[in-house]
């Protein structure tokens, strides 16, 4: 029961500071949410700022899994599944709010250490996936993969959410499909 209420107590957290961030998200709100007393809080976590860095490790493991469902999703081909991964990646600033304001926060060089570690924690993980990924469906064809390759791809990935985002505000109808472009760069790696 002791880990199924930290949990709850992340989830209603994740959610909260999503929304409000963490300067305006209480800890009676997040007790209210899990109906709670604030006590029960502070059981599992020393401070706010502790609960808040629970919240985005837990958005991070959340994150992925989801990377994992798609690359283990043997009813696509290879190629739709690493578009399928550039397409989930456009969707972080809804689905995953707290890596999302993250990332904003490290590239405005506004990010504490803690923030920093975890989102190059999230990194690894996230290049760990696609290595594996990339191994078991590219044995034999790639005689031996670069193990800066799966780094590359997610660092690309991430570029490409940028992009497309600035692309959406300044687009015309010349401008090429982004993540059509990124694939047959891959594919043209890979092959």
């Amino acid at each position: 029961m002791s880990n199924q209420r930290k949990e709850e107590i992340v989830r209603a957290a994740s959610k909260r500071f999503s929304r409000h961030g963490l300067s305006k998200t209480t800890l009676d709100e997040i007790a209210r949410d899990v109906r709670i007393g604030k006590p029960t809080i502070y059981h599992y976590f020393k401070s706010k700022d502790d609960l808040f860095y629970s919240s985005i490790e837990f958005q991070s493991a959340q994150f992925i899994e989801d990377i994992k469902a798609i690359f283990n999703n043997q009813d696509l081909p290879v190629g739709a599944r690493l578009l399928e991964y550039f397409a989930f990646k456009e969707t972080i600033s809804h689905r995953y709010k707290l890596i999302y304001d993250l990332i904003l926060a490290l590239l405005k060089d506004d990010s504490l250490e803690k923030e920093k570690q975890i989102l190059q924690d999230l990194l690894k993980k996230e290049s760990d996936v696609l290595n594996l990924i990339l191994n078991s469906i590219y044995t034999g064809r790639i005689e031996s993969m670069n193990i800066s390759l799966p780094y590359y791809i997610v660092h690309l990935s991430w570029g490409l959410l940028f992009g497309n985002m600035i692309k959406e505000h300044f687009a015309d109808d010349k401008s090429p499909n982004m993540k059509e472009l990124m694939f047959k760069s891959l594919e043209s790696i890979l092959s």
